[in-house]
């Protein structure tokens, strides 16, 4: 294929504003695989729409792949992204993928693209917030499920410069995301939105000098509302602590997050067994006690998915499409891509059905909402 006909692909631009399909889409697929997705907000910041509400950059961690920007949607539901430009090449992707495409080096040779064909990611962002809107980006650039973030990227750090430089006001919002099982059906992703970013003046300092100064306010902004532990065994033990907890607390706002975020400051992993504890990590020792043996949860779950045997199809297909990711990171995204393809060819098939046979599938769809519950239950939930 010409390189022209590559370029004619890639370069139309998406609308600044996510559509309200989009951003449907987007919550019905989070909602299905995850349930209710729990936003712990830490900020000053009127989440409310309102007129007089200055633009917003959201900078958030990258922890699962493409599905991050589902959960940032959840705190932040006017946000629009950078995102790679390899998630919206193919058709499929864009009904229910939109941003503001990035063109990095690896992409110009992977598509034989032309960088020039496509806006810069850095104007097109800030021409986003100019008009008032909100930008979301994630300054690891891909994610990874780690025990810490990866490098930042100076991206956010050059638009925020940028717009200052223009006599134009913005909040920086930090957003931590956490999962606590990445890769499994109805488990637990929850959102913290951080406190706006305090970005240092310029002082006639220059401009590679002040930009260097507001990334590290945005890296340290965003580390606080982050997983951030200094080894994997460390966040292993939180990880499992924090689940507790979350088992344990019926309600309230993501206790999940809440407590790792506790856990992690804490420096639990690093505490004396024989130290005093005192608050959440309290909690974590009663919650490690009485926390649900394995063998129920397994069982438990093995029923929820057998109760939705009228959706078997798209449940395999979404098991399937999941084997093809090349990591953790990517399971749940592969899995929703497999599970949405299979959805737009069976619902037909149902509703067909339905004429035939309409106490078998009522019967179905029944049985389906209490599998689907019954994997949401807080006391055995993964």
């Amino acid at each position: 294929m010409s390189s022209n006909t590559e370029r004619s692909e890639a370069s139309p631009q998406p609308d600044s504003t996510m559509g309200w399909g989009h951003r449907f889409i987007n919550a019905a697929m989070r909602t299905l695989y995850f349930g209710r997705i729990r936003i712990l907000d830490l900020s000053e910041v009127d989440s409310a729409d309102s007129a007089n509400q200055r633009p917003r950059l959201i900078i958030s961690s990258h922890r699962n792949g493409a599905i991050d920007g589902h959960q940032v949607l959840a705190a932040c539901p006017r946000a629009q992204f950078l995102i790679s430009i390899q998630l919206i090449r193919s058709w499929f992707l864009r009904l229910f993928i939109a941003g503001i495409p990035v063109v990095r080096t690896k992409d110009v040779e992977r598509y034989n693209l032309d960088p020039s064909s496509v806006a810069s990611p850095v104007e097109a962002g800030c021409a986003h917030l100019r008009r008032g809107g909100e930008l979301g980006i994630f300054p690891e650039a891909s994610s990874e499920w780690g025990h810490r973030p990866q490098p930042y990227k100076s991206g956010a750090a050059r638009i925020a410069c940028t717009l200052f430089e223009e006599g134009i006001e913005l909040d920086v919002i930090p957003v931590g995301l956490f999962y606590s099982t990445p890769d499994r059906f109805r488990s637990r992703a929850e959102v913290v939105r951080g406190k706006s970013v305090t970005i240092p003046a310029r002082n006639g300092q220059d401009r590679s000098v002040w930009e260097a100064e507001v990334a590290s306010a945005m890296a340290s902004a965003l580390d606080e509302v982050s997983v951030n532990c200094p080894d994997e065994e460390t966040f292993d033990r939180i990880q499992a602590k924090a689940l507790n907890v979350a088992r344990r607390t019926a309600g309230g706002a993501a206790t999940f997050a809440k407590a790792f975020l506790d856990l992690q400051r804490q420096g639990e992993a690093e505490t004396n067994h024989d130290a005093q504890a005192a608050g959440g990590a309290e909690a974590v020792s009663d919650a490690e006690k009485l926390g649900p043996q394995p063998h129920a949860t397994t069982a438990l779950r093995w029923v929820g998915i057998g109760l939705m045997w009228l959706f078997a199809p798209v449940l395999a297909a979404a098991a399937i499409a999941g084997t093809r990711a090349d990591g953790r990171n990517t399971v749940t995204f592969f899995r929703l891509l497999g599970g949405f393809a299979a959805v737009m060819v069976w619902i037909p098939v149902l509703v067909v059905a339905a004429f035939f046979w309409p106490l078998v599938i009522g019967i179905g769809i029944v049985s389906a909402v209490c599998g689907w519950l019954l994997l949401g239950l807080n006391r055995f939930r993964l």
